[in-house]
């Protein structure tokens, strides 16, 4: 049940093209979901043209995305937004989801201004705008640690190139998060398509992704990814995309083994234990 606390509320509908090959809401279009509720409040804060700028763009330096539970075509989802705190140089976004009365998502979105590619503060105007909504009690959240074990791998079990494509471009002619965390999504599922799951499943429970920088480019991006931690029943990918300007997205990713016919997680059998294994970072 949506909480009318909130200070902006919309109602989006998945897309057949949403669909994955599980036939629920694909993650990465979740994701998407959670962006635009989050654009749209943008918009009813700073007006109809909000969507683009030529000078300072705010996008986000970090999110983390929770999904709850499974999101179906054919029902509306709606969504709610929280601004929960803003400073000089970031704010920070609550979005949370609702389909059918269910809570099926959450996400926290740390955002940060950038001007010709580069981070500065926010403009005085934005940020009172944004201080005028923000509730002030957003917990810290936690370190982002897997950047600095990304950047000190040398080999990852699993690599990978990419070619760009002019889609992943945004309106404002940048690299787009949404094709950033696409590419988080296509990193792990190098790996996951290998391994013999012997009739079990595996869903994403949980997605931590910090975004280094924007830039677009046309050169091959190159993924890299492996598993840091297994569990009882979920592990833990780290995955990474690489281009012509650096380290620009890295990510954490909790994956949950289920039984597909109770959809319950599913303790990880040593066959598949072994073939994780060997994608230890």
């Amino acid at each position: 049940m949506t909480d009318t606390s909130a200070f902006f509320h919309c109602s989006l509908t998945p897309r057949f093209t949403d669909l994955d090959t599980w036939r629920h809401v694909n993650n990465s279009r979740i994701y998407q979901l959670h962006q635009e509720a989050r654009v749209l409040a943008h918009l009813e804060l700073f007006g109809a043209d909000a969507w683009f700028s030529d000078d300072v763009r705010l996008r986000p330096l970090r999110c983390i995305t929770d999904f709850r539970r499974v999101t179906w075509y054919g029902s509306d989802v709606k969504a709610e937004i929280r601004v929960q705190a803003c400073d000089t140089d970031s704010y920070r976004v609550r979005s949370d989801l609702f389909q059918n009365g269910e809570h099926v998502g959450t996400q926290q979105a740390l955002m940060g201004a950038y001007q010709n590619g580069q981070r500065v503060e926010l403009p005085a105007a934005t940020r009172e705008r944004l201080q005028s909504v923000a509730e002030g009690d957003a917990e810290a959240l936690p370190a982002a640690d897997y950047v600095d074990r990304v950047s000190s791998v040398i080999n990852f079990p699993v690599t990978q190139q990419l070619t760009t494509r002019y889609a992943d471009l945004d309106a404002d002619s940048q690299r787009s998060e949404a094709a950033l965390a696409r590419y988080m999504e296509q990193a792990r599922f190098g790996a996951i398509r290998h391994l013999d799951l012997g009739g079990l499943g595996i869903l994403i429970a949980s997605m931590d992704v910090s975004y280094l920088h924007f830039r677009a480019g046309w050169k091959p991006v190159d993924l890299r990814a492996g598993i840091n931690r297994i569990g009882n029943s979920s592990f833990v990918f780290t995955g990474c995309a690489t281009s012509e300007h650096g380290l620009q997205a890295v990510a954490n990713s909790v994956m949950v083994v289920i039984d597909q016919a109770s959809s319950r997680p599913a303790p990880i059998p040593d066959v598949l234990r072994e073939q994780l294994n060997t994608l230890k970072i």
